[in-house]
Order: structure tokens, then C-alpha cells, then sequence
């Protein structure tokens, strides 16, 4: 076969598809080849990178800033990639009489619709990954409700990260807030903290989780959840991978079904530029490479044998097949951090600003409990300055 560049590549010698929906000879005239090879190069640092990172590897060098230790992406390999192996590790893959259903949907949700690394543990005040759960089933009647929302307004002004810095929240924020509004009308609150997490906690009530169980695919679930306004593309994609994990539920991280967000839009661009976009879709050329990506080599960059899968606490595997290539999910992250990559490389600039908000070595009950008195001492100072100022008659009923 005659690549992009007009050079025969002799890897193409008997080669098939993993899927005969998907022949190579589908899209290949349109990619180009001597992208793929960048985009592969940028694949096996991060892998490597990720191995030295979890000490698989003795060192990890580097030959370009923006792949330097400290810049984020997020790995293609869902089992490196640490939100989701937190919510293999910490919420799915508990038992169901510690945590049901409806309430390991709901804390998958806002694992990314919030996005910091320990929103969990800071929203519930507490410190046990394995317990650091919020309440949905019983959120509106529990008291659950005020507790949550206190907590993130002290986190907020502890300083303490709850959103995610990668990614924009506009939608999420203005459905949030839309409905505490209508549902509550408190001005003041109209942008609080835990509107997200009220929203969240309303879409149960709404049927979506109802939805999620009964869902046999990626694409109907997708569906399900872009009914609701603020839940675009990117997040209805992406809060469908983040539950595609949970193994009470129907589907998987590699279903022929890809909605590429922006950053892997801009890297199908680069790799297929005689694309028309018209007549085919972004998704179906990332399944399309999904099922493809060892002819160009990919096959080569080799996942650890500790990476392979994640076991729930009875020791069983929590993912469906082991990952040992790019699975679709995969490929469309590998796609948007390849993207962010190109944009990346020789700003020096945007590099340092590519940051993940992680909690690390932080005792979140300390510091909130440290905000809670500050805000009492506050309040009762204020309270008592109005007293001196005003009179007994401000405490008269």
C-alpha cells in the first residue's frame, strides 16, 4: 500500500482490521501517515512517563519541555488514567450494600462535572477514600443537602480546589444554577458552590440514573444524557466513559461510539486533512484508528502487566477485557491530549499553566473544621458588634 506521502509502507503486508466494519483500506487515503508517527511518538512518552511516574521505570527522560514530568494529559490508558482508576478503586467496585447504585452513578458524575481530585473526600468532609460518598438517594431529606454545601463554600474559602482547571464548566454552571433558582430563588446562592452538586442530585430525581441502568449502550446513554440542557457533547461523552467503568452497568470504554471533543477534533484535522467532515463523521475516524492504530505501529508501545486491569474487593477484574491496546475511549483521549500537545510544544508559557488540581497530603477535616471557626468567630464577632452598635433590641424576637 502507497501512504499519504507516497512512500509504500510495508507494514501493510497482510495486515487486518480488529474490525471487518473497519478495513484499512476505509480511510486510509486520507490520512497522513507522517502524522500518525508524531502522534505515536507522543502516545509512547506519556506511557513511558506514566511508568516511571507509578516507579515501573528507574528514570524518564525527556527531550521536549511540554513532556516534561510536572505538564498534564491525561493518558489514553484508562487504567493510568487517575480519576478513573479513583472511581474503579473507590466507588464502583464497592459492594453494594456499602455503596447502591444509584449513589456510585451519582459520585461518578461529579468526579469530572466538578473535576478537582478530592472533591469527594472534600465535599463529604472526609479524609477514607472508600468513604468519602455523597448521599443522592437521600441528598433533599437527610440534612445530606446543607452539609455538602457547606462544606465547598469553606473549601472555597479555604482555598481548597473543587473544579478541575483542564476543562470549561460554563454549561454546567448555568443549568446548575438555572435550576437552583427555580427551585429556590435565593439571590445571594445563585452561584454557590454546591448548585452543581444540587443539580446532580436532582438528575437522579429526574430519572437519569433510572436511565443509566437501563441503557444497553454508550450511544443510548449519550442520548439520555444530552436531553438535559447543559450537558453538551464534551460532557455527555465524558460522564458516559467515566460510568462506562461501573460493572452494573451495560456498556463499556470501547464501544464503536466517539464523540470527539475539541482538542481531538483538532488532531483528526492534522492526521486525516483530506477528510470532508460533510461525509464523515470525527467519530467514526477514531474508531476507525481504534481498530487500525497497529498498522501504524501503536502496537509497539507496550502497557504493563499491572495496568492491564483494575480488581474490585473481591479480587475480580472490574473491566470487561483487559487493556492492552488503545480502546475507543482511549483513542479519542490519545487524539485530545496529542492536540493539546501540538498547541503546547513551544509555548513555554501555556506549559507551566497545564496543571491538574490534586489533593495531596491534605487533611481535608482539618482544614475545613479550621474554616468552620474561622466563619463562626466571624459571625459571632459581627453578631456582638451589632449588639454594642444597636442595642439589646437587635436579639428581641
Amino acid at each position: 500500500m502507497i501512504d499519504a506521502t507516497g512512500v509504500e509502507y510495508q507494514d501493510a503486508d497482510n495486515f487486518e482490521s480488529n474490525d471487518p466494519n473497519y478495513p484499512l483500506d476505509k480511510f486510509f487515503h486520507l490520512c497522513d501517515v507522517t502524522k500518525f508517527r508524531d502522534f505515536k511518538y507522543f502516545v509512547e512518552q506519556v506511557n513511558i512517563r506514566s511508568e516511571w511516574q507509578r516507579g515501573l521505570r528507574e528514570s524518564y527522560d525527556y527531550k521536549e519541555y511540554a513532556l516534561n514530568p510536572n505538564t498534564e494529559y491525561f493518558h489514553p490508558m484508562i487504567t493510568y488514567d487517575d480519576r478513573m482508576v479513583y472511581i474503579m478503586e473507590n466507588i464502583v467496585s464497592l459492594p453494594d450494600e456499602d455503596l447502591c447504585m444509584f449513589d456510585k452513578i451519582g459520585n461518578t458524575i461529579i468526579s469530572h462535572f466538578y473535576g478537582a481530585r478530592g472533591i469527594h473526600q472534600i465535599a463529604t468532609r472526609c479524609n477514607d477514600v472508600k468513604k468519602a460518598h455523597v448521599d443522592f438517594v437521600n441528598y433533599f431529606t437527610s440534612g445530606e443537602r446543607e452539609r455538602i454545601r457547606n462544606n465547598l463554600e469553606l473549601a472555597v474559602a479555604s482555598g481548597l480546589s473543587i473544579y478541575g482547571t483542564t476543562e470549561l464548566r460554563t454549561s454546567l454552571f448555568g443549568a446548575a444554577n438555572k435550576t437552583f433558582m427555580a427551585k429556590y430563588g435565593i439571590e445571594e446562592e445563585k452561584a454557590h458552590p454546591g448548585n452543581i452538586m444540587d443539580w446532580v442530585a436532582d438528575l437522579l430525581h429526574t430519572g437519569l440514573y433510572e436511565d443509566f441502568i437501563n441503557s444497553n449502550s454508550a450511544e443510548e446513554t449519550f442520548t439520555a444524557l444530552t436531553k438535559h440542557a447543559g450537558i453538551g457533547a464534551y460532557y455527555g461523552y465524558h460522564c458516559t466513559t467515566s460510568n462506562s467503568v461501573n460493572p452494573g452497568l451495560k456498556w463499556d470504554n470501547d464501544s464503536n461510539f466517539v464523540k470527539p471533543g475539541p482538542g481531538a477534533q483538532y488532531t483528526l484535522g492534522i492526521l486525516f486533512p483530506k477528510a470532508d467532515n460533510k461525509l464523515i463523521t470525527n467519530g467514526e475516524l477514531v474508531v476507525w484508528f481504534r481498530h487500525n492504530q497497529k498498522y501504524f505501529g501503536f502496537g509497539d508501545i507496550k502497557i504493563h502487566e499491572s495496568a492491564l486491569n483494575v480488581y474490585d474487593y473481591k479480587g475480580d477484574k472490574i473491566l470487561s477485557s483487559d487493556q492492552n491496546e488503545m480502546k475507543t475511549y482511549g483513542s479519542e483521549v490519545g487524539m485530545c491530549q496529542y492536540g493539546i500537545f501540538c498547541k503546547l510544544r513551544h509555548d513555554k508559557k501555556a506549559i507551566e499553566r497545564r496543571k491538574v488540581s490534586r489533593l495531596e497530603d491534605v487533611d481535608v477535616i482539618e482544614i475545613l473544621n479550621e474554616a468552620e471557626k474561622r466563619k463562626n468567630d466571624k459571625d459571632n464577632a459581627i453578631t456582638l458588634e451589632s449588639f454594642f452598635e444597636n442595642g439589646p433590641e437587635v436579639c428581641q424576637v
